[in-house]
């Protein structure tokens, strides 16, 4: 049987992703935008000819990358840890991806290319000589369609075939070529040492590790003279000159078609209005459809819960309460409420996403980004944390340092997420709504809407200030491709974002709800002078919340719903109602008359939804903070800076109206 460790190489956006999902049975969700690999990732393909070891490496433009994640895939492909290397290309768009795959040629050329999305090419008319191509690079050439399952028996022939080529050589101009050679006469045992001496040049890291001072020297000499422009200009030059043999193109109406759209997504006047309409759009299909199947999820926990109580009765009363009344409780809000938004949510983004809609936001935003010190694919960070703040996080992977890894990090909270999103549903129909049937759908999505928007601009502000304070102001380089449109597949992609996406946060909600429902259930029970322990902590905050327009048993509500925030309105319930568990409302209206009995005001609303968008971020995104930053530091700012900013919003509203 035949063994090897294969290694997938790409741009972003070309379709590895799916590759290594049809070889390895794997479902990572891939999407039309920059950065959907964000680490690397491995599996298994096995017939019986032969067993496959198959990475999955972050897309990379050039392997002159400055991303976490594009160093990944540069130190990987340098160290030739692998038998194989397919190179994914963008047949639509071959000039784009040839410059990455001469850079691979020229350190291994152990290379298949794989012409992905090669039917897209056909529909816009792209005709591409893969003979030719092939005997050019001196490698094998396959056309391919990784969606339509086309190419895949080739490519697999191909792997069990294929014998080392003869390397491909790269000519380089005068000055380059001469510190070649004198790096190749000095770097004799290194595996490529042409291919390491164009590391060092442009490496830093990589020369501080060489010891002849010497040859270090001489070196930084040579850097006064080449530019990394210099070197990536030669691959460029020969890139166009490959494919200007190997393309024909004669795809005017794509192009038009491409043109048109993005004189409304990417124009100064009607950019940012469409982008908010299709969010304001998919606010409202959110909200319009989760109603119904969260009411079925409430009423099927709650005619469960009675059998459940049977079938533990054996169970002392002191174990058995807190058990079904607290924690399966606690469990069966966070379910009901969270499920049906997310399972809608999700799939429409995602369908935004596989069109080519969120490269274009990261454009239309990132000069608002560059004057406070980021760039705009902070925004595609904040796009995902509109989901869930924990993925809007580990997304954050895609920016280009560390600097604006940890302002996206910090920022993040400031997007509401799916878990607040009924919260501040629930409290927008009850006192801002004057309307009936659809109408009161559309206004609470355009009310929505607005919060996201002011929680936009407190991201612009803080990031702002924390690039000052914490950076000292540096500026940064913005780089994204805008890709083409595409059309989704629209059943795959429901079906990925569910698996991987919704039922994942929910998985990790479930786990954190349960043990949190017991805590309040102890809250709520026990008692020091038959008074119970939630009201003497609602008591203890009351004056800080009536200084800032809430009370205390909002703020405690809060601070008890970190694990989940979808707990936070039935806490309020059960800190109003003085009840010994989690209990639900008949409908809105008995919601609202229990809050107005209680002396909630337009302000106390006001209020809720400020210190609802600006609050310490949940449980999970707490712990996925402290694991991609590796640091206390910027996991307790994460936590502190938007209560400060709550506080003091809710503070100022409360001076300004009462």
């Amino acid at each position: 049987m035949i063994n090897k460790k294969i290694c997938l190489i790409g741009q972003p956006n070309v379709g590895k992703s799916s590759l290594f999902n049809l070889l390895t049975n794997s479902h990572h969700h891939t999407g039309n935008w920059t950065g959907k690999t964000i680490s690397k990732a491995s599996g298994i393909f096995k017939n019986e000819e032969m067993k496959l070891e198959i990475v999955d490496l972050p897309g990379t433009y050039s392997l002159i990358g400055e991303s976490e994640e594009e160093k990944i895939t540069n130190n990987y492909i340098y160290s030739s840890n692998y038998d194989l290397g397919l190179v994914i290309i963008d047949a639509s768009n071959l000039e784009r991806s040839l410059p990455l795959l001469l850079e691979v040629l020229n350190i291994n050329s152990n290379v298949i290319v794989c012409l992905n999305l090669y039917d897209e090419a056909k529909l816009r008319n792209i005709k591409i000589n893969h003979q030719k191509l092939s005997k050019i690079l001196k490698i094998p050439v396959i056309l391919m369609s990784v969606k339509n399952n086309e190419g895949i028996d080739i490519l697999l022939e191909e792997i069990k075939k294929f014998s080392s080529p003869k390397q491909y050589q790269l000519s380089f101009p005068n000055n380059i070529d001469k510190y070649l050679n004198f790096m190749q006469d000095n770097f004799l045992d290194q595996l490529n040492p042409r291919a390491y001496a164009l590391k060092l040049l442009i490496d830093d890291e990589q020369l501080d590790q060489v010891n002849s001072k010497k040859i270090t020297n001489q070196i930084k000499f040579f850097q006064k003279q080449i530019t990394k422009e210099d070197i990536i200009n030669c691959f460029l030059m020969e890139s166009q000159k490959i494919a200007d043999v190997v393309v024909q193109r004669n795809n005017e109406k794509a192009k038009k078609l491409d043109y048109y759209l993005d004189k409304l997504l990417i124009n100064k006047i009607t950019a940012i209005p469409l982008m908010l309409f299709l969010l304001f759009i998919i606010l409202w299909l959110t909200i319009s459809l989760s109603n119904l199947p969260s009411n079925w999820l409430f009423s099927l926990f709650q005619f469960l819960e009675p059998k459940l109580y049977n079938l533990l009765s054996f169970l002392p009363q002191s174990l058995l309460n807190p058990l079904v009344y607290g924690g399966y409780r606690t469990l069966y809000w966070v379910v009901s409420v969270m499920t049906p938004p997310m399972i809608i949510f999700f799939p429409l983004f995602s369908l935004l996403e596989d069109f080519g809609i969120l490269p274009r936001i990261a454009f239309n935003l990132d000069h608002p980004f560059n004057r406070c010190g980021s760039c705009g694919k902070q925004s595609l960070t904040m796009c995902m944390g509109l989901g869930c703040n924990a993925v809007g996080v580990t997304s954050a992977r895609i920016m280009e340092n560390k600097k604006m890894k940890i302002l996206s990090i910090i920022t993040n909270v400031f997007m509401p997420c799916n878990g607040r999103f009924p919260a501040m549903i629930s409290i927008i129909t009850m006192f801002f709504l004057f309307a009936n049937g659809i109408f009161n759908t559309l206004i609470a999505s355009l009310i929505l809407t607005m919060v996201i928007v002011f929680g936009i601009f407190l991201t612009f502000i803080v990031t702002k200030i924390c690039n000052y304070v914490f950076f000292k102001n540096e500026h940064v380089v913005f780089v994204l491709e805008l890709p083409s449109y595409r059309k989704p597949n629209i059943i795959k992609t429901i079906y990925t974002s569910i698996k991987d996406k919704a039922l994942d946060i929910l998985k990790r909600a479930i786990k954190i709800s349960f043990p949190a429902g017991l805590i309040i259930y102890f809250l709520a029970n026990y008692t020091i002078n038959n008074t119970s322990l939630f009201t003497i902590l609602a008591d203890f905050l009351n004056d800080f919340g009536l200084l800032i327009g809430l009370d205390g048993v909002i703020l405690l509500a809060f601070i008890l719903g970190i694990p989940a925030n979808e707990i936070v309105i039935p806490i309020i319930i059960l800190g109003y109602t003085k009840t010994s568990s989690l209990i639900g409302y008949d409908s809105l209206e008995s919601l609202k008359n229990t809050l107005v009995n209680n002396n909630w005001t337009i302000l106390t609303a006001i209020n809720f939804l400020i210190f609802s968008l600006c609050h310490f971020p949940c449980a999970t995104t707490l712990l996925t903070i402290k694991e991609e930053t590796k640091s206390y530091k910027w996991t307790l700012l994460s936590f502190i800076l938007p209560v400060i900013i709550g506080v003091l919003l809710c503070f100022i509203t409360t001076f300004i109206f009462c």
